[in-house]
Formats: C-alpha cells, structure tokens, sequence
C-alpha cells in the first residue's frame, strides 16, 4: 500500500496539537492579509535566523537564476555525491518564512541524505504572486542541471514549498529538462485552490485556518510573471513522474490531496509511498527538531531518497553500457 500510517504518537505530540490548536490557530486567522500585515511576516524569518546554529553542517550564500540561496553541506569527510544535490523550496503560504525558519530542515535533509542542499529565497507575497515564486523556483533548478553539472537532483519543499517543486517537474516536462530524482513532500500545498472549496474542511487542522487560505487565494494571481500550467500537482501524476515520498499530518487539510497523489502514482507504476502520522501538526518535521516524529520523518526521506539515487545511478549506468 502507497499509505503508511503511523499511530503510535510520543507524549510531546499531543501538547504540540494542542498548543498549536490553542495558539498558532487563532492568530494565523486573525493576522491582517493587508499589505503591512503580510509585510511584517518577514520579522519571523529574521529572528528564526539569529538562532542556534545548526550542527554538522557548513552553509554558504550563493545565488541561482538571479535568486539568493544558501547552499548546506554536510560538514568534515564525507561519501558526497558531486553530481547530486537537493533543491528545496521553503513553506509558508507564499507570504511568510525564507532561509532562516528553515535552515534547520535543510540542515538536517543535508546531514541524513549527505547530499549538499539548495535553499531557495524565492519571491513572494505581497511583493509577488505565485508565477513568479514558480519562476524563482524552475529557473533555480534549470540552472543546477544545465550549469551546475548536477545530473540528479532531488526537489523537495514542505506546505506552499511543496507546490512549487510539483511546479518544477511541470517546468522539466514542459522545456525537456532532466526529470528530477525524486520528489519530496512534507505536508505538501497540492491544489492551489485547496482554501475555495466548498467539500474542503480544515475543522480536523491543528493550526491551518480554512477562511485564511481562501482569503489569500486572490493574492496568488499578482504578477510580476504570470501564473500558468496546471493548479493541481495530481493533474501532472503518470508514468513519467519521479519517484515521490509524501510525509503528512493524519487528517490535516492537505492530507487528502496527498492522499490522492501516491494513490494516482501508485496506479501509474511510479514508486511513491506517503507516511501519515497520528497526532501531528502541518508540516511537524519543520517545526521541532528534537520531536521524535520529526526525526522519524527525516529518516524516513533519507532512506527513500538513497534508493531512489541508486535507481537512477543503475539506470544510467544501463543506458551508458547501450551506448557504449
């Protein structure tokens, strides 16, 4: 079955839902969508940024496609793979985080899968809608795999992060691009119309307010660069998407698009698996470094993002040996 659940929740789980059920909730759906409200998010990425250095890595800043970005390296000797990195796209509704909220899931994701790790600053709102964070995106990775020298790379993002790198294999299908090694998922935004629908509830959501998603909704068509191509990541599910690892809350308002994703992949033959855990909040492995889940979770990543490597290595190896 493409769907693992996990139902066995450690005691920090429950007082993270409540706390985030009790707290982050009701601000997220009082907070103003107005110019200075979404503008003020940016103070959250500043301060996750001044925090704790991460262990066992080396950053770097960088840019791609005209982007900032912050290359993380696992740091001392190691078995790295200098053809393979991960591209990963930040979450935060297209209005809030950046590098700093989420150097410590690309620090971790460099660490467990030993690979360097592609942090992308991409445009957002207010000053942006989503065409343009697509574009960010796509062209970040069009340049690791055109200009880099990177013949596998793996796209990954958690919550609106999660559709942008869907939005990636789209852009890879559409220019004739090498398809991405994998794709990874974490409480991934699917449907960009998932807050407008009228069988959607968020009722069962720890902190993701429905009523907010619908009202920012409208936002997603600014410019500069039109929005195009398809507004549903399961649409783009065949035999020619990559190999595809979800990890979701269970019963979180995303959940039952990703659902359908690995369902959809599954039926296409294509290797995907989704982990849904019992007790856990939007995109947990964000969140909490420490909580036993969250470490589950990255494991779990590194494990299927390993195989779906040494596929794509044996592949090509295959290939070569044709041609030879």
């Amino acid at each position: 079955m493409p769907i693992v659940h996990h139902r066995a929740p450690s005691l920090l789980s429950y007082a993270m839902w409540v706390g985030s059920r009790g707290l982050l909730r009701p601000t997220l759906s009082l907070w103003p969508l107005n110019r200075p409200g979404m503008a003020g998010l940016f103070l959250i990425d500043r301060a996750l940024a001044v925090g704790p250095r991460p262990a066992g890595v080396v950053r770097e800043r960088m840019t791609l496609a005209g982007r900032p970005v912050e290359l993380i390296l696992p740091a001392g000797p190691s078995r790295r793979d200098a053809e393979t990195a991960i591209l990963y796209l930040h979450g935060g509704a297209f209005v809030v985080c950046g590098l700093g909220s989420h150097r410590s899931i690309a620090s971790r994701l460099s660490r467990s899968c030993e690979l360097p790790v592609f942090s992308v600053e991409y445009r957002q709102l207010p000053a942006a809608g989503v065409g343009t964070s697509v574009a960010d995106a796509a062209g970040a990775y069009r340049e690791l795999v055109s200009e880099r020298g990177y013949r596998r790379v793996i796209v990954a993002g958690d919550s609106a992060g999660g559709f942008l790198a869907g939005k990636v294999i789209e852009a890879a299908i559409d220019e004739g691009l090498p398809m991405p090694t994998a794709f990874v998922g974490i409480s991934p935004l699917l449907d960009l119309d998932v807050g407008t629908h009228p069988d959607r509830s968020s009722r069962s959501d720890a902190y993701i307010p429905r009523s907010k998603m619908a009202e920012l909704a409208p936002l997603f068509a600014r410019g500069p660069v039109v929005f195009n191509g398809v507004r549903r990541i399961t649409d783009l599910a065949d035999a020619a998407f990559p190999p595809t690892v979800m990890v979701t809350a269970e019963g979180e308002m995303l959940e039952a698009d990703v659902i359908e994703l690995v369902e959809t992949l599954d039926d296409a033959g294509v290797d995907t698996v989704a982990h849904s855990y019992a007790w856990q909040v939007h995109a947990f492995p964000v969140l909490s470094t420490r909580h036993p889940e969250s470490m589950h979770a990255i494991d779990v990543i590194a494990a299927f993002a390993a195989d779906a490597i040494r596929k794509a290595k044996d592949t090509e190896h295959r290939e070569g040996q044709r041609a030879g």
